[in-house]
């Protein structure tokens, strides 16, 4: 299945990744025109995105075809060209807030749980380029099983750790047990715990499956967190006890939306900054048993949502000059 899969994806993507190179600059005309009609660089922007997304893509794999020494390196390297890529084109940044975890500080931990807010698009992005260039961890991830048909994961699968999961929940749960059992120090497994990218209608949807379990104080906590949606225990419960000794690092972010929720995949966003909050918890604070964890968990998520709201107002004025994290952006507030 593997072989016929990549002999259908990675030919078809590399031809039309080299089609879009080799007409780029009729595209890039196409798109300044666009741009000057509209009085928005926003379709030349878009056009310069999908095109440098291309070079990397075919740099990558072609890359990944002769064979990788350090896929760790490799993966830093891509990251980072990445995200030079979009702070150029669209102005774009991270801004790590005063008072998040230092280097120094994950640099000891015996192993890593990140669990992250999932707020797109292209937060995950950013969220590894801070984790694996900033952070300098090397990176395990929990992946959907559909983004093997995206070439450059479907390779770089082969060399790293990644965990690709499926509607299989035990399946998926054993995956995620055993990559979280292979970190040692200096390693970080990503995990999303809301399972996808929040949206209005997904937020509706949590809302209401919980009331349909009848699990009325679970659905009135959920209702009150507007701006993420209610976390999964089962994989988060599979890293921490594949990782006893593991500590837990809590990731917040705005999102790029000026309300703090989610933005359309077709607008892109431009001049922002992705301010992000990273908080850790020590391995003897984070229960490993269920019930415990999904106590501990709520209230994490709870605290992330509050985090969130607390900077919509920042988010609205857009005011200020927000830098990258080697400029940390005032300190705005705690995850406890």
């Amino acid at each position: 299945m593997t072989r016929l899969r990549r002999a259908l994806t990675v030919p078809a993507v590399a031809m039309l990744e080299i089609l879009l190179l080799i007409t780029a600059p009729l595209l890039l005309l196409v798109a300044a025109i666009a741009s000057a009609g509209a009085g928005s660089t926003r379709a030349l922007r878009s056009t310069a995105l999908v095109l440098a997304y291309a070079a990397i893509e075919l740099s990558t794999l072609n890359r990944l075809r002769r064979g990788v020494d350090d896929p760790d390196l490799l993966l830093r390297e891509v990251l980072t060209r990445a995200y030079r890529t979009i702070r150029r084109i669209l102005d774009v940044r991270v801004a790590l807030e005063a008072g998040s975890a230092t280097r120094e500080q994950l640099a000891t931990s015996q192993g890593l749980v990140v669990l992250a807010r999932h707020c797109g698009p292209g937060d995950s992005l950013f969220i590894a380029w801070l984790l694996v260039v900033q952070y300098r961890l090397r990176l395990h991830v929990v992946l959907k099983s559909v983004l093997r048909l995206e070439p450059t994961l479907d390779l770089a699968g082969d060399r790293l750790p990644l965990c690709f999961v499926g509607s299989n929940r035990h399946r998926a749960r054993g995956c995620i047990h055993t990559l979280a059992a292979s970190m040692s120090t200096g390693d970080a497994l990503l995990l999303f715990p809301e399972g996808g990218n929040f949206s209005r209608p997904r937020w509706r949807q949590a809302v209401a499956a919980l009331s349909a379990r009848h699990a009325y104080d679970e659905a009135r906590r959920a209702r009150g967190r507007t701006y993420t949606l209610p976390p999964h225990l089962g994989g988060v419960l599979a890293a921490l006890t594949g990782a006893p000794t593991a500590d837990v690092l809590l990731l917040a972010h705005t999102g790029f939306a000026r309300d703090g929720r989610d933005r359309p995949w077709s607008q892109l966003p431009v001049h922002r900054a992705l301010v992000i909050r990273t908080a850790l918890a020590p391995a003897a604070t984070v229960p490993r048993e269920a019930a415990a964890l999904s106590t501990w968990l709520d209230t994490a998520w709870s605290d992330v949502d509050a985090w969130v709201q607390r900077h919509v107002e920042h988010l609205g004025s857009n005011s200020g000059p927000l830098d990258s994290v080697d400029a940390p952006v005032g300190d705005r507030g705690e995850l406890r």
